[in-house]
């Protein structure tokens, strides 16, 4: 039926048509559209939330973190005042600028440093340092700009928290002086040159007389080594400064000394001034007791008995002997000249002193490194024998192959000491048994080890045919030997070590070869009547 809006009975409200089916809303977004008038509100709520957050921690940033800005403080530094309540060395510079206040307080650090005179006293000397040896420079303008920035150089929470204090309690700053660490460095290291005292090692004296023929050996007297000391010159420095900092200009310090031991000990001495070998040749022979070749045997031992060679020291035999010349004191002695005959030198007869201290070294352990067998053993032997030279004929004295020549500016027996203690040389003349006697101290050698040089002849040589010289000034049937001939000699030399008295090598250091002398006859072929000539 259709509807009539006449039939509704009277006093009923008319109510509101309902939409068709197709057009009505649906309930969900019906609720959904009374929701979001709160949604809104609570987005702007918390968007205002984050916008007061973010400024409060933006004020908060800026408050207690944020400082002022190079510019800024490069401002208050050229035009800003002090606050008030702040002194510096006593001075109020309140209102002040830098400059005003420079002004005033120069005066006072120039009268300071005028007044700096620190003391260094060691016994009797005194050393004064005033502000030119220090290089003093005053903190001054470090202080005056500390000074200003002052509640004002910092963020600003701590900045009112300094201008309160300060404001409460006021502010007192003062000047000190920093030293040139170099300059300061290089007075107290002159100071150190003056007071520092090396300390003295204990150290052996050869005793140069010995009762030899009542058996007595050489010997040595000892002297203990002393402490030294050394000045602590870090420590000088530091205190120096210090002084400078704390302001105690008129300071007198004493110096802090560092003890400095020896670096051996008396017993490392005695126990390296030892017997290390020995040797003795004999010249009992006639003609090897002529009077001035003994006296040429008992002047060079003189010179050479207690003589020290320190650790990588060289011994030159001429040098430490020195020249041989007749107005030195040197008598004339049979001398070999040429190779083929005796004359009479000054000196002659100390190659017997030469010898006796070769064969000596050998039997030290010395190696010779002017031979190639053992040139690279040398190197690292505890002696290393640099120059010997046999004669031009074998010595009486020696074996073959174990004698040493030398002669002024010539021929010569040189040696270093390797080891790292000092070897020692005694050298006795004994004239009633016509004996030369050598012995070498110092590191002792191992427990039971000796070595034994030997000289094996392994080859003769012929002398060639007699060679003549006639000479018509003498008469016929007159000769005169010039040379007398002499077998030569090839010799090898080896060397014998020994543990205990067993053989443990036997090493060939060398070969020498002793030319063979022809014999050398001057004869007369003149008339028999002409007269002998007189010898010389």
């Amino acid at each position: 039926m259709p509807y009539d809006p006449a039939s509704r009975p009277a006093g009923k409200a008319r109510r509101p048509q309902q939409a068709p089916a197709a057009v009505r809303a649906p309930r969900g977004q019906k609720r959904r559209r009374a929701r979001l008038p709160h949604t809104i509100t609570l987005l702007g709520r918390i968007l205002l939330l984050m916008v007061v957050l973010l400024g409060v921690g933006l004020w908060a940033r800026s408050y207690f973190f944020v400082q002022p800005s190079e510019k800024k403080l490069e401002k208050y530094l050229a035009e800003g005042t002090f606050l008030n309540g702040i002194h510096i060395d006593g001075v109020n510079v309140s209102g002040m600028t830098i400059d005003e206040a420079r002004q005033a307080l120069l005066p006072g650090v120039e009268a300071a440093a005028d007044a700096i005179n620190i003391g260094v006293r060691y016994n009797t000397s005194l050393w004064l340092f005033n502000a030119v040896d220090l290089g003093a420079q005053s903190d001054l303008d470090q202080v005056l700009a500390e000074a200003m920035l002052l509640g004002r150089g910092d963020t600003p929470a701590e900045n009112k928290k300094a201008r309160n204090d300060l404001a409460d309690n006021g502010k007192a700053y003062s000047t000190n002086f920093t030293a040139d660490s170099a300059l300061l460095a290089a007075r107290v290291a002159a100071i150190g040159q003056a007071i520092d005292t090396l300390p003295s090692e204990p150290f052996a004296t050869p005793i140069l007389f010995w009762d030899a023929a009542a058996g007595d050996m050489p010997s040595f007297s000892y002297t203990d080594g002393k402490d030294g000391y050394m000045l602590n010159e870090s420590a000088l420095v530091q205190e120096i400064l210090a002084c400078l900092a704390s302001g105690d200009h008129q300071a007198i310090l004493t110096p802090e000394l560092d003890l400095t031991p020896p670096t051996t000990t008396l017993e490392q001495v005695q126990a390296n001034t030892q017997l290390r070998s020995a040797f003795q040749t004999d010249f009992s022979s006639r003609s090897a007791r002529n009077t001035n070749r003994v006296g040429n045997i008992q002047k060079a031992t003189t010179i050479l008995n207690g003589a020290e060679i320190l650790p990588g020291e060289t011994l030159d035999f001429n040098e430490f002997i020195g020249p041989r010349y007749e107005s030195g004191g040197w008598p004339l002695a049979p001398g070999i000249v040429n190779g083929d005959r005796y004359e009479m030198q000054p000196g002659g007869g100390i190659c017997q002193v030469s010898t006796t201290l070769y064969i000596a070294l050998l039997r030290a352990g010395a190696m010779r490194s002017d031979v190639e067998a053992t040139a690279q053993e040398a190197l690292a032997a505890p002696i290393n024998i640099t120059e010997r030279n046999n004669h031009s004929w074998p010595s009486a004295y020696a074996d073959r192959g174990l004698d040493a020549t030398v002669s002024t500016g010539g021929k010569n027996l040189v040696f270093i000491n390797q080891m790292d203690t000092p070897l020692y040389i005694f050298a006795y003349c004994d004239q009633e048994n016509y004996k030369m006697n050598i012995y070498i101290y110092g590191q002792p050698l191992p427990d039971g080890l000796r070595y034994e040089p030997e000289g094996v002849t392994v080859e003769e040589l012929e002398p060639g045919e007699t060679q003549y010289t006639d000479n018509p000034n003498w008469p016929t049937g007159y000769e005169k030997v010039d040379a007398e001939g002499r077998v030569g000699y090839v010799a090898e030399v080896y060397m014998n070590v020994y543990q205990d008295d067993e053989l443990i090598s036997r090493e060939l250091l060398y070969t020498d070869k002793y030319r063979a002398v022809t014999e050398k006859i001057t004869r007369g072929t003149g008339d028999p009547s002409l007269p002998v000539p007189e010898e010389e």
